[in-house]
């Protein structure tokens, strides 16, 4: 038995989304009906503590989230044997026996622990829920709202009945480090209040006026996992009772709720009562105005720096905020990075256990954060970076016998660095990627003390690569391997049967190491420092492979042109220096990127669509942006289903957008709604180029589709610590450029529009 439940997903978006700019609020997701499932909860956040409210009329749930809510523990992953078999299957590899390299990676060249599917690489995991139960009698609903504004940061739900009228509020506050919850009801009324979790690692009890959840996670070992508490206060002009292990609220017409919660990933064990304790005290001292206000002004010091009106187009501004909005709530004073699902999930096992993916996925929740004016935000990578740094050296050492760091696909809450199955698990360009992205908030925030604290790691990471170079027997070009293009494979020997992954090569591993030993010469070279070590990066940068153009014209995926095992792959690996990197810029390789995504198509997962949106901006075609961006907003339709034992469970078909705006891979991956959002403002303003005399070249609306008419945008960065405002009507546009370092630049509007 199924109940379908489609989402006619752009009707309901541009029907009840109102867009305009910094000065007229109004950045909404709006609903007629409380959420029946997840996807259609809204998420709020903090940075530490997530929440997604139901909006339920006569029961409400609050799925709550910690940002280190990590089953698992710190893995042993050294493989002794592994090493010893390097130098056969490089062998295999320069002799053109691709599949007997990779049946010796299968058999000795993997993770030695447990691997990143056991308990102990882990999961990071949902912290319950928060019941609203009515138990006064049942309303009848003559009028329902439900709404997520952007420019509050807050929920709001509003019910008419013939009996009552309730107003609810829901926020997860920066300032305060708390989720609050206001009901107000016309006539008083009468709830319960309790925790739940989908898991038997849990303890519920009262104690007063709160409500207690706590437990501590499998760590996948013998000892004591991460330990979680969190506290819920009621304050009403009702009365309080415990009952069990609920809290019972009588005659009440106004309840203000205060969540707390901490986990002991990055706090000592016995502090984190007392801590959660003392955050709730501070805040429940407060009046819900003061709650309120605090909670804005935190929020919109980062939310208001940029805006965005596009009168023709209200859904693509809306989506740009909406990546910024997720980035702050998932972002701000956070330990860890936002992971896959950002810091929401409602399971005890994420999907892909809501880890970082090292092959783009955790780079793609930062693609937007430097241009959308969030740089600050970049904290938690770069801590993040560190920790892989160390880990990765011993990964480095084991594996490669070779100095620096590296990590590969798989990573973790625990510093996870290690390789995994060949046929995606053996990129070993992870660490290498990432440092780029910090290099990146260097170059947008010329902030010199960031890029002395992170110049070991890029440095770890280029010494690596630099020692896993060896010559190809052909052009004699230096090249890595053992390696993959993330996540495709190709065929050997001309047969459908002999797919491979293995390779020597790859375009993206040269790419990502063309672009990483630049960085760090550049970096050296600013702060006078290691000058030895960017000297042999200059040899070595002169003997790699240049990126080559097949016979039909696109970029070929690996050194040699083999016939991929899919042509239409999600990953489009070999574009990397298209997007997020430089190194694609000719006429010619422009050219030859074109024909590769015409080939590789459209359709894809939810992020792939979101990525490939970016590689058609960088091509300064609007339209064909435009198309994909759309793409990107296609429905993503979910049902319920019974399994074998009759269980319902949520199933779910297509890539795109679910209705509360979160991307769709499927499941959810918030990488889709970052590199959406990056997209945008891609279309919007581009800085990336830079001239042989150092100018830097910024482009004002690079690939704007003709929908686009008119608009405004204020506040978006460039690279060189500047920041660009603009608007445009028809063939008309105005700007203005804040250049306080006083760089060289040079400005280009589009082709046929005038100041």
């Amino acid at each position: 038995m199924k109940r379908i439940v489609p989402f006619v997903l752009l009707l309901i978006a541009l029907s009840s989304c109102r867009c305009t700019g910094r000065d007229s609020k109004g950045l909404e997701i709006a609903f007629r009906s409380p959420a029946t499932m997840w996807e259609e909860s809204l998420p709020l956040g903090n940075g530490i503590i997530g929440a997604m409210p139901y909006g339920g009329i006569d029961y409400e749930r609050v799925i709550l989230n910690e940002e280190s809510m990590w089953s698992g523990s710190v893995q042993e992953t050294d493989n002794p044997e592994a090493l010893k078999w390097l130098p056969l299957i490089r062998q295999k590899l320069l002799e053109g026996d691709n599949l007997a390299a990779q049946e010796l990676m299968h058999k000795h060249f993997r993770c030695g622990g447990k691997g990143g599917s056991s308990p102990q690489y882990g999961s990071y995991q949902t912290l319950g829920q928060l019941g609203i139960r009515r138990i006064s009698e049942s309303i009848d609903t003559l009028g329902y709202s439900r709404k997520l504004s952007l420019d509050d940061a807050t929920c709001y739900v509003e019910i008419n009945s013939t009996t009552v009228q309730e107003s609810r509020e829901y926020f997860s506050s920066i300032a305060d480090e708390v989720i609050v919850t206001s009901i107000t009801d016309t006539k008083p009324q009468d709830f319960s209040l309790r925790y739940d979790r989908p898991s038997r690692i849990k303890e519920t009890a009262t104690e007063g006026n709160d409500l207690i959840l706590k437990g501590t996670l499998n760590s996948g070992t013998d000892a004591p996992g991460v330990s979680f508490y969190s506290r819920t206060r009621v304050i009403t002009d009702g009365k309080i009772h415990p009952r069990g292990d609920s809290l019972i609220v009588k005659g009440a017409r106004h309840i203000l709720i205060l969540t707390g919660a901490q986990t002991d990933y990055n706090h000592e064990k016995d502090s984190i009562e007392s801590s959660v304790c003392k955050t709730l005290n501070h805040a429940a001292s407060k009046s819900f105005k003061t709650l309120k206000e605090r909670h804005l002004k935190a929020f919109r010091e980062y939310f208001d720096r940029v805006s965005l009106v596009i009168p023709d187009d209200p859904l693509s501004a809306l989506y740009m905020q909406y990546g910024r909005y997720l980035a702050i709530c998932s972002g701000a004073h956070s330990t860890l990075p936002p992971n896959l699902q950002g810091i929401w999930s409602d399971s005890e096992i994420a999907p892909w256990n809501g880890d970082y993916h090292l092959n783009i996925n955790i780079q793609m929740n930062y693609w937007p954060i430097e241009t959308g004016a969030l740089g600050d935000l970049t904290t938690p990578l770069e801590n993040y970076v560190k920790m892989l740094s160390e880990s990765g050296a011993k990964t480095a050492a084991s594996f490669y016998n070779a100095p620096g760091w590296c990590a590969h696909v798989l990573a973790n809450a625990w510093g996870f660095t290690a390789p995994e199955d060949p046929s995606w698990g053996a990129t070993n360009t992870g660490g290498a990627w990432v440092c780029l992205q910090l290099w990146e908030h260097y170059l947008y925030s010329l902030d010199k003390d960031f890029l002395a604290r992170v110049y070991p790691m890029m440095q770890g990471a280029a010494e690596y690569m630099q020692s896993q170079l060896f010559e190809e027997p052909v052009h004699g070009w230096l090249v890595t391997g053992p390696s993959t293009s993330p996540e495709n494979g190709f065929y050997m020997n001309g047969n459908d049967d002999d797919i491979c992954y293995i390779c020597m090569g790859p375009v993206m591993d040269t790419q990502i190491c063309s672009e990483l030993f630049k960085a760090v010469i550049q970096a050296s070279e600013i702060l006078d420092f290691d000058q030895e070590f960017a000297e042999s990066l200059k040899q070595t940068l002169s003997k790699l492979p240049p990126m080559q153009i097949a016979k039909d014209g696109y970029l070929q995926e690996w050194l040699e042109d083999y016939r991929e095992m899919d042509i239409h792959h999600r990953h489009v690996s070999h574009l990397f220096g298209l997007f997020p990197g430089t190194s694609i810029q000719s006429p010619e390789l422009m050219e030859a990127a074109k024909i590769t995504l015409n080939r590789r198509g459209d359709g894809a997962t939810g992020w792939s669509r979101a990525w490939k949106t970016c590689l058609w901006a960088r091509l300064r075609d609007g339209e064909r942006t435009y198309k994909l961006f759309k793409s990107l907003l296609e429905p993503a339709y979910s049902f319920y289903e019974e399994d074998l034992q009759g269980r319902q469970r949520v199933n779910y078909t297509g890539g795109g957008t679910f209705p509360n705006f979160l991307c769709s891979h499927p499941p959810f991956q918030i990488d889709g709604n970052f590199g959406g959002s990056a997209a945008i403002m891609e279309m919007l303003l581009q800085s990336h180029e830079v001239k042989e005399d150092g100018t830097r070249v910024i482009r004002l609306l690079p690939a704007i589709p003709s929908l686009w008419k008119s608009g405004s945008y204020t506040g978006l960065k460039a690279r060189g610590r500047i920041t660009v405002d603009c608007s445009w009507d028809g063939n008309k546009i105005k700007y203005r450029i804040d250049n306080p370092e006083n760089l060289k630049i040079e400005v280009i509007i589009p082709e046929g529009m005038y100041e």
